[in-house]
């Protein structure tokens, strides 16, 4: 409808957008005091924020300088302005609810899981070239240090030093790089010609269902996740999942995962040899008949719904 300058915010507001509107903020941007002013002044507006995430105060090792601080004070700001925040999972909520306990007053909170619609696996979009004749592994998500890429690396160096794996199966990453991950980039730029390790940026979602469908399992040892798609994902498309055992995906995913309870390497080497080696009916397989995903539906029924 319009745009402006950032001092004109309020201006803009009140000659485009009727009073008592709901101010819905979705995306962790614009958490500052002009905004908020500017929606309450002009518009007497009902704030609703989504926080979907609380990963830069509880693992300030995963961030650039400085984002943790820039972070905190985004969230002492929704927690004087909100009149209500939603909340991705119960997770988040109770990290949330966490750090605002020692700040004050805490707004009302509505857990609303996403709703998980998985792209239909498309496999003409798929890269020419690339060879999946063979069981192949997958990851999806940003190369950044909390994903833990460089324990899949340290796996498949193990992979290839064990002569009993032959051939040592592909890992597909799926993701472009992030930050402050240089280590995990070097190794990536420098793999032995042996290691069948391929990163795959930029692909489309019908061709990520595709290659999540067709693989072995879905591993995704992220040491932190506010909801965490992929495995979800993964799960829906009936593929066997292996994950860092975090409670966000006890509350999403119950059983179905097999969890790694730390950063084992030796476990998880042999997690990936029993689904490429056991027999079928051995397989760590889960049904997808066994995880019925949230729908949209369901999430804005809780969104709007709950005060």
């Amino acid at each position: 409808l319009a745009r402006s300058l950032a001092r004109n915010v309020g201006r803009m507001l009140a000659k485009n957008v009727p009073l008592g509107a709901e101010y819905l903020n979705i995306g962790h941007s614009n958490l500052n005091d002009r905004t908020f002013w500017a929606v309450r002044q002009s518009l007497n507006a009902r704030v609703s924020v989504f926080v979907h995430d609380t990963i830069p105060l509880d693992h300030p090792q995963f961030q650039r300088p400085g984002t943790s601080e820039l972070f905190r004070a985004k969230l002492k700001r929704v927690q004087r302005f909100a009149d209500r925040i939603i909340c991705n999972s119960a997770y988040t909520r109770d990290r949330l609810i966490h750090h605002m306990a020692a700040w004050g007053e805490i707004p009302g909170i509505v857990v609303a899981h996403l709703g998980v619609e998985v792209a239909e696996p498309d496999p003409s979009k798929l890269p020419e070239g690339l060879e999946l004749t063979r069981p192949y592994f997958v990851t999806v998500g940003t190369i950044e240090p909390r994903k833990r890429h460089g324990l899949l690396l340290d796996v498949w160096e193990d992979l290839v030093a064990d002569q009993h794996v032959d051939p040592v199966p592909p890992l597909l990453i799926c993701g472009s790089r992030g930050w402050n991950n240089e280590e995990v980039f070097d190794r990536l730029d420098n793999l032995p010609p042996d290691m069948p390790v391929h990163e795959l940026p930029g692909l489309g979602d019908g061709a990520v269902s595709a290659l999540v469908q067709g693989a072995c399992a879905m591993l995704f040892p992220s040491e932190a996740e506010g909801y965490g798609l992929p495995p979800i994902e993964a799960a829906c498309l009936g593929t066997p999942v292996i994950c860092q055992d975090l409670p966000v995906y006890r509350e999403s995913l119950n059983d179905i995962p097999v969890y790694l309870t730390a950063a084992d390497r030796y476990l998880l080497n042999k997690l990936v040899q029993s689904l490429l080696n056991g027999p079928e009916a051995e397989r760590a397989v889960r049904s997808s008949s066994l995880l019925e995903p949230p729908t949209w539906d369901d999430h804005f029924s809780l969104a709007f719904g709950v005060e």
